[in-house]
């Protein structure tokens, strides 16, 4: 006999994770099943590129919840277990197992997956996605003196920083002329990458990797350019693809992502998507875009739930991201490549960056990026973004330091 729950979700990454509290936040006796293709119950992923692979966070606390939490009565989680597609008209999940489990409302929040290359040797290379990546991963820079890092977005680049700090010799190469490329514009770029080279990380720019050799327990991977690099280990990190294909099977539909109204519902009734694999229309920016942040799958995780719960909350969020490299902390908000003009706050110095960079456009604060600076300072630029202040006479106060922001607020 199948089983019935009022809630299903599929995914235990931060969206999921957060759509289960938020729910149980809602109705601490609601019916809930969680399924996941993970073989861990939910843990923290971006201290998986930094302080767990450097050592310097146990294992046990990545993970947001005792596992004694997820034995309550009325929640059930299935790990190392697969959704194949949903009967979306008698609201049934059918697993790969060929079990099927009832529900009321579903939530489809199954992230991503490591976008591959497709060349000879990819198979000598590592990827780090899942808690089991990063334990692989670890295992290989323990014996390592020397790495290569394929790809300069997020993960390459805190990769590159941790392994540095354990001492291994690394080198990033990018297809692209300039390092995140995708978030940051040129002038940012060259200053994380000169930061980096202080640092001893080296970098090949427009250059792809086209094989990878295994010889004498090393590798050799040949570039583009006609390069051949020894190494020990190669981590190939350039980017995610949307696992769609629950969505795809159940004839959900999907456009970069499983497409979504503003409360997060699918084309399909009683079935939502949040976090990476959700395509959203964002009001400010008006177009529709996926997002692969963490703060974003928090949100979206959250918002889903209540939403599923009987709201009817749009979605209304400033797209943000966080990252640290080294001993920088950078934050970024916003619309960051869309602009018409930029102010620089702050120390803009390789040496010692202490800097925001505000981008504006028709005149408005569109977004940001900042490199050590006081959240507080954050805060108010998030609110002039929300509240699309007109700036275009007080750029000389924004730019100066001594000038407390929130008087642009307050004059509104």
């Amino acid at each position: 006999m199948e089983k019935s729950y009022e809630y299903l979700i599929i995914g235990s990454g931060i969206a999921g994770y957060n759509a289960l509290k938020e729910l149980l936040n809602v109705n601490p006796k609601a019916k809930i099943i969680m399924v996941s293709s993970d073989s861990q119950f939910p843990y923290d992923r971006p201290p998986l590129s930094k302080y767990y692979l450097r050592g310097e966070m146990p294992r046990d606390k990545l993970f947001f919840e005792d596992p004694s939490f997820y034995k309550a009565d009325n929640v059930e989680v299935k790990l190392n277990s697969e959704v194949e597609r949903i009967d979306t008209k008698n609201k049934e999940a059918i697993l790969k197992n060929g079990t099927t489990i009832k529900f009321n409302k579903a939530l489809i929040a199954t992230g991503g997956r490591p976008r591959k290359l497709n060349i000879p040797g990819e198979e000598h290379a590592y990827y780090l996605r899942s808690l089991d990546d990063a334990d692989k991963l670890k295992n290989a820079v323990s014996r390592a003196k020397e790495a290569l890092i394929i790809g300069a977005g997020f993960i390459g680049v805190e990769v590159a920083s941790s392994l540095t700090t354990l001492g291994v010799k690394t080198t990033v190469i990018e297809v692209k002329p300039y390092i995140w490329n995708t978030f940051v514009d040129e002038k940012i770029s060259k200053l994380i990458q000169q930061y980096f080279e202080g640092k001893g990380v080296r970098f090949i720019l427009n250059e792809s990797v086209k094989e990878i050799l295994k010889n004498n327990g090393r590798l050799i991977a040949k570039t583009s350019g006609g390069k051949n690099i020894e190494t020990d280990l190669v981590l190939i990190a350039v980017g995610i693809i949307p696992n769609v294909e629950i969505a795809q099977n159940s004839g959900i539909e999907v456009n970069n992502g499983i497409v979504v109204n503003e409360y997060l519902q699918t084309s399909a009734k009683d079935v939502y998507a949040a976090g990476d694999v959700a395509n959203i229309y964002d009001p400010r920016e008006k177009r529709r875009k996926r997002i692969e942040h963490w703060n974003n799958a928090e949100y979206t995780g959250k918002l889903s739930a209540r939403n599923m719960s009987g709201g009817q909350e749009s979605y209304n969020f400033i797209s943000s991201i966080w990252s640290d490299i080294f001993d920088l902390h950078i934050e970024s908000a916003g619309d960051t490549m869309g602009y018409d003009e930029y102010v620089i706050r702050g120390k803009f110095d390789v040496n010692n960056p202490n800097f925001n960079v505000i981008y504006l456009k028709g005149g408005a604060v569109k977004g940001y990026v900042a490199i050590n600076r006081d959240y507080s300072e954050l805060e108010v630029l998030n609110k002039m973004i929300e509240l699309g202040i007109d700036v275009s006479n007080k750029k000389s106060s924004l730019q100066d330091e001594n000038f407390d922001l929130k008087r642009l607020i307050e004059t509104q």
